[in-house]
């Protein structure tokens, strides 16, 4: 998206003509490339990230990679990716509040 230039590239793998037309983009200039290839129903999550990873790689995006058995390891890598990224990701104490899980019970 570029607000000065009023531009927008939509990368949408999902949306239907009819779903499109209810977003006004009059205003904007935009592109919607037509060479996307198209997830599969309950992929489009990790689908969209991957193939986002890619263009800003500049790595060619492969259908075939994105095969339904790599599905599982594609997901528990991104998982993994994301947690290493965070700050003081290996910092964490016990902030899941054991000590009061009895607090809403009976």
């Amino acid at each position: 998206i570029s607000i000065p230039k009023r531009h927008i590239v939509v990368w949408d793998s999902i949306c239907s003509n009819e779903q499109r037309a209810q977003y006004s983009l009059e205003s904007f200039r935009y592109e919607r490339p037509t060479n996307i290839p198209p997830a599969r129903a309950g992929d489009c999550g990790m689908y969209s990230l991957k193939y986002i990873e890619c263009r800003a790689l500049g790595i060619e995006f492969s259908k075939k990679d994105f095969a339904k058995p790599n599905g599982k390891t594609m997901r528990d890598k991104m998982a993994v990716d994301i947690f290493q990224e965070l700050p003081d990701a290996h910092d964490f104490e016990n902030k899941d509040n054991d000590a009061n899980l009895g607090a809403y019970e009976g």
